[in-house]
């Protein structure tokens, strides 16, 4: 998977330059906390935030606009007759960039800070057939994600942080499912909305500066590599049992790798 070097080297400086402040401030460590100095501006907080996003699910991987899905239910025998099942088409669209939100709860000891987050965003999804022909509609992608923070020059009201965690995305798109007939070209029986769901990583920095322990102001790059097992179109079909581009050996999962940018604020709580 492909990554920034601008993002990396940034986490690179951030993780280097932590590391030196943290061996040159030893003697003032702060017992309660651990990793914390007592000249610490923020010691202990929990808190809620909200956020604006730019947002996307894959930059350069199979949610492209061109790919899709084939789940073939095969034949069965009931009481004597044979029953042919409709093919199922999932397209896999690109979408736009675009703005969203987020709500955030977290909480705060020392230099560590864990967070669950709900972040959603509109879009546009587009799939293009040969000929070519564009196809678009409605989507919206969503995120529950768990992370968690460590945060550098914590003497200072202005901290630099690294977050690590897991997200748990999903991908509506209206009427990208069909059930087809057997014909060639294949005609449509039905047209379904879809949800593409799967498992990522998060892996970001950012900056947040701290007015006190009540407030605070943030904003971050989050990349997310996300490994999508399931789509819920005419039917809930795990993705090891469709195949790609109507190839039938070609079974797996689907892939994506969306860079996410965010400013926001937080708020203290008792």
């Amino acid at each position: 998977m492909k990554f920034h070097k601008a993002g990396l080297l940034a986490l690179v400086l951030i993780l280097v330059a932590g590391w030196a402040n943290a061996v040159w401030a030893d003697e003032d460590l702060d017992a309660d906390y651990p990793g914390g100095h007592k000249t610490d501006f923020i010691k202990e907080r929990s808190y809620i935030g909200v956020i604006g996003t730019s947002a996307d699910i894959d930059q350069f991987g199979d949610f492209n606009g061109t790919n899709s899905l084939v789940f073939n239910s095969g034949t069965t025998v009931s009481g004597g007759s044979t029953f042919i099942g409709n093919p199922e088409v999932d397209l896999v669209p690109s979408i736009t960039r675009q703005f969203g939100f987020g709500v955030i709860l977290g909480h705060r000891e020392g230099p560590w800070a864990a967070e669950v987050s709900f972040w959603r965003s509109d879009h546009t999804a587009t799939f293009i057939f040969a000929g070519p022909t564009t196809f678009t509609n409605p989507a919206s992608l969503q995120a529950i994600n768990i992370d968690f923070k460590r945060y550098f020059f914590t003497q200072f009201p202005t901290q630099p942080f690294v977050n690590l965690g897991i997200s748990f995305p999903w991908l509506w798109v209206r009427n990208f499912s069909y059930i087809t007939d057997e014909s060639i070209p294949p005609n449509v029986l039905s047209q379904n909305d879809e949800t593409i769901s799967g498992i990522g990583l998060n892996l970001g920095v950012g900056m947040e500066l701290y007015l006190d322990n009540n407030f605070s102001i943030l904003g971050g790059l989050n990349q997310r590599w996300t490994e999508f097992d399931q789509i819920n179109g005419a039917a809930k079909v795990p993705l090891d049992q469709m195949y790609f581009n109507n190839n039938p050996t070609n079974v797996g999962s689907l892939a994506g790798n969306g860079l996410n940018i965010y400013v926001g604020t937080t708020f203290g709580v008792e």
